[in-house]
This record gives C-alpha cells, sequence and structure tokens, in this order.
C-alpha cells in the first residue's frame, strides 16, 4: 500500500476559511500572515516521505512569515533544515542576522532551529513556487563539518542542477510505496553532499575534529538535567580542548548557548504538556538542571519573552514530534478532514 501523499491546498476549504487553513498548514514551519490586508493567503504542499526526510512541491501567494524561538520549541522541528529550489516568486529576510534574497533557479538553506524573518513576493496574478526538502540537519551539515548554512543561497548551475534533480525525485516518490521511498534517503543524501560541496568547501573554514559536534549533542541531551553540566565537564567527558569544543558550536553563540537552549526547550514542552498540570514550575526548573526558580524565570523570559506561568496557561502544544513521520501525520491529518468535509475522493 502507497504511504499517504500530502495533499494540502487552500482551494479545498471555503474562501472564507483559507486564511486559517493555511496557517495552520504551515505553522509547523513559520506563523504566517498576510503580506498586505487586501493579498489573502492561499497555497498548496504536495510531497511525500523518504524514511526521514518530506520531499514534495508547494506554491504560496505573497504572504509574511516569522518564526520565533516559541515556535521552534512547539513544533520540535529544531534539529531540520528546509531547503527549498524556486521556480517562480522571489523570498527575502534576516536568518538571525543573517540578510539573504533567493530568486528564482536560487536555493535557500533554512535552519529550523533558529530563528527567521522573511517575505515572500509574487506577481500579484502569480503564486511563487519551490521543491521543498524537509531533512535531518545532520544531513546538511555534515558536508558542511558543522557550518551552519541558516539563510545561504545557492545560486548558478549547481543551484540548477539541485532543483532539478529533486524535481525529479518529488514526481517519482508518489508512485512507490513507502519501503521503495524509503531507499531514495540515500539519493537525498548525496544530492545534498554534491550541493552542500558548492556552498562551503571545506577549505573555506576550520573543520572542528570529525564527528564532535554530533558527540558532544549527544552527551548534552544524555546529561541535561544534571546541574553540573556545563562546557568544562564536556571537554573532560571527550577529551577535547575548549577551543575545539567552541569552534564545533560557534555558528550557535557558543556551546553554553546551546545548553541553557536545550534547557529552556524541554521545560516549555513539559509545561505544554498535557498531565503536567500538578508539577510545580519550581520542579520542572529543577529537573532541567536550573539551580534555582528565579534563575529559571530569568532565562526563560529572556528567551521566549513570556514567563513560564503565562506559557502553562495559553495551552497545549498543536505540532508534537520531532520526526519526519509527525509532520507528515500533521499534513496528511490537515488533506484528510478538509477531504471529508468537501466530499473529494
Amino acid at each position: 500500500m502507497n504511504d499517504p501523499r500530502i495533499d494540502v491546498s487552500t482551494e479545498f476549504v471555503d474562501a472564507v476559511d483559507r486564511d486559517d487553513y493555511w496557517r495552520a498548514a504551515t505553522r509547523p514551519f513559520y506563523l504566517t500572515e498576510r503580506s498586505s490586508r487586501d493579498a489573502p493567503l492561499h497555497g498548496t504542499m504536495f510531497g511525500t516521505a523518504t524514511g526521514t526526510s518530506l520531499i514534495g512541491e508547494t506554491t504560496f501567494s505573497s504572504q509574511n512569515y516569522v518564526r520565533n524561538r516559541r515556535l521552534i520549541t512547539e513544533s520540535e522541528l529544531d534539529d531540520h533544515y528546509l531547503v527549498q529550489g524556486w521556480t517562480a516568486g522571489a523570498m527575502s529576510g534576516d536568518a538571525d542576522g543573517v540578510n539573504f534574497v533567493v530568486q528564482p533557479h536560487e536555493v535557500s538553506f533554512i535552519d529550523l532551529g533558529k530563528p527567521l524573518r522573511a517575505s515572500v513576493r509574487t506577481h500579484p496574478r502569480r503564486t511563487a513556487r519551490a521543491v521543498s526538502l524537509v531533512v535531518p540537519r545532520s544531513l546538511v551539515e555534515t558536508p558542511s563539518r558543522g557550518r551552519s548554512l541558516h539563510g545561504t543561497v545557492l545560486t548558478g548551475v549547481p543551484a540548477v542542477v539541485f532543483s532539478q534533480c529533486l524535481q525529479s525525485i518529488s514526481e517519482a516518490l508518489p508512485h512507490l510505496d513507502f519501503a521503495a521511498a524509503a531507499q531514495y534517503e540515500d539519493v537525498v543524501e548525496s544530492l545534498l553532499k554534491a550541493t552542500v560541496g558548492q556552498v562551503a568547501p571545506e577549505r573555506s573554514f576550520r573543520a572542528p575534529p570529525e564527528d564532535l559536534r554530533a558527540r558532544a549533542l549527544t552527551y548534552i541531551l544524555d546529561h541535561l538535567g544534571e546541574s553540573w553540566l556545563s562546557p568544562t565537564t564536556i571537554c573532560v567527558a571527550l577529551t577535547v580542548s575548549r577551543a575545539q569544543l567552541y569552534r564545533a558550536f560557534n555558528d550557535d553563540g557558543g556551546i553554553a548557548q546551546v545548553i541553557r537552549r536545550k534547557r529552556l526547550e524541554q521545560a516549555y514542552r513539559e509545561l505544554t504538556t498535557s498531565g503536567s498540570e500538578n508539577v510545580s514550575v519550581e520542579e520542572i526548573s529543577r529537573r532541567w538542571g536550573f539551580t534555582s526558580k528565579p534563575q529559571f524565570v530569568r532565562a526563560f523570559d529572556a528567551f521566549y519573552g513570556t514567563t513560564p506561568s503565562r506559557v502553562r496557561l495559553e495551552g497545549r502544544r498543536t505540532v508534537g514530534n520531532p520526526s519526519i513521520n509527525r509532520l507528515h501525520h500533521h499534513l496528511t491529518t490537515l488533506s484528510a478532514e478538509t477531504s471529508l468535509s468537501t466530499g473529494t475522493a
């Protein structure tokens, strides 16, 4: 049996509901708003999962995007990239301090673990169009030796080749069963290696020791709730120098920032998980390595711009797992619900 194909379109719903429908469809990625008051939101997503990746075509009207720290935490896609080969329209914005503009026949790299503000612009009677790939961070940053590509734009012949290859894969996948489609993961990995090689050649930056970033992240996640976790203890455990460790996380603002961010994200998720209502904020803060409630509240407010108590009152998360399977489920469920309401097959 074929794995369900993502088939999301604002054409499936009444015009009065399209803005809300498109906001829901795009929310795992962005908080989406109109580019102007008289420019309604509309768009489509057609795609298929390939193991740990998601490939498909997207079209969209002119619209504005925000990916803030709260959405990053709620969507749990922070260990993935959105890579898009653009065939129509243009997007410009600020990728966490990196200004970028991507146009037709170019490829954009968006790190879903980092903030973004962007705008899509297209002709009033046309739509922007891109072939899109949601892929684990490792498949992007392994060939770049850990260098962040957030806001990077690939141009020229390499961008055209990448887009055409990804387009061919996107068109082939719906005709395969899930097991066969999953085998295309190797093709995607090879394509990214060749593409990232054009974006970030090894000679252009100093590479940290092989796999240091991955080993450090594993150690951090294994000991995230321990108050003693620090850059020093990580260096001792992994037998590396502070300079090597700091270089591996230079694009993340430093290793200490990564530890704090991971702790805050886990605390946020627990605060907004059903069943945690009777667990105090102080207990949650201790569980994730903070030495006191005031320290936790200050860090939380500085990171999210709100308090733990307010987040708890505002409700539960709507998107719930970092895996591509859950993202796929979110989009196919949205598609199925609109198909039933409209009576389409």
